[in-house]
């Protein structure tokens, strides 16, 4: 089983919203490549989606469509009221690149704006003495 958790591509609430696209999906007694064509996605996708080593999955768009091609709620594809673990966490780890470029962002602006605060007490410094003369 560890070999397989290493292999999943998708965050704990993507396999949640997927799990539910493929219970109303087999509830209508749809094929995978019926649903695809019906989201005019690639004959495939839905089977791609379904598939938890691979990194597609569905959008908002996606779930709009499902909810009128099933005929139901948007929210029927979601967890209530949340899924309780941290995804954002839970999908940096699952993609390291974009981790790493996350990161570097953080720490790029952090040290933007310690610079920015330096610049500001210097000049506070610099008036404080022009009004002490």
């Amino acid at each position: 089983m560890q070999d397989v958790k290493e292999d999943i591509k998708k965050t704990e609430i993507e396999l949640f919203v997927i799990n539910k696209v493929k219970e109303f999906r087999k509830a209508a007694k749809m094929s995978q490549r019926k649903l695809s064509m019906e989201l005019r996605l690639g004959s495939s996708y839905v089977n791609r989606a379904e598939n938890y080593k691979l990194r597609e999955k569905y959008n908002l768009n996606h779930l709009n469509e499902l909810s009128k091609i099933f005929n139901c709620s948007i929210a029927d594809f979601l967890p209530s009221p949340n899924v309780e673990i941290d995804t954002i966490n839970q999908y940096l780890e699952l993609h390291p690149k974009l981790k790493a470029r996350n990161e570097k962002m953080i720490k790029d602006a952090e040290e933007k704006g310690r610079k920015k605060r330096e610049e500001k007490e210097k000049k506070g410094k610099v008036r404080r003495k022009n009004d002490e003369i």
